[in-house]
């Protein structure tokens, strides 16, 4: 199991109200079923003026699929590169059950 943080900083202009219902529909309709993506937290910061996402996939390689595909090219357009990184999983939480990888899922 991998993360993935993944940072755009937006425009000073950009209209945040707006940006809630953008990610709402970003997640139903690119992610929702998206290959190996385990989950994604759509996160953004008005202050900092940062949009982006903390990601958790079964395998790296999915990562760096994910880094070359169109989803991801697209944003980079629009937005500018972003900051990224990419960090091994020891153990996840999710509502109080705890997941380990395995060392067959890890690679």
């Amino acid at each position: 199991m991998y993360a993935l943080t993944m940072r755009f900083t937006l425009p000073a202009d950009t209209d945040w109200s707006k940006i809630p219902a953008l990610m709402e529909d970003r997640a139903r309709n690119l992610y929702s079923n998206m290959p190996g993506l385990i989950s994604k937290a759509f996160v953004y910061d008005p202050e900092t003026r940062e949009y982006g996402g903390n990601y958790l996939w079964e395998h790296r390689g999915q990562i760096d699929a994910f880094l070359k595909s169109d989803i991801v090219a697209g944003a980079r357009e629009k937005f500018g590169e972003p900051t990224y990184a990419v960090h091994r999983v020891a153990a996840y939480l999710d509502r109080g059950r705890v997941y380990v990888p395995t060392a067959a899922s890890t690679p």
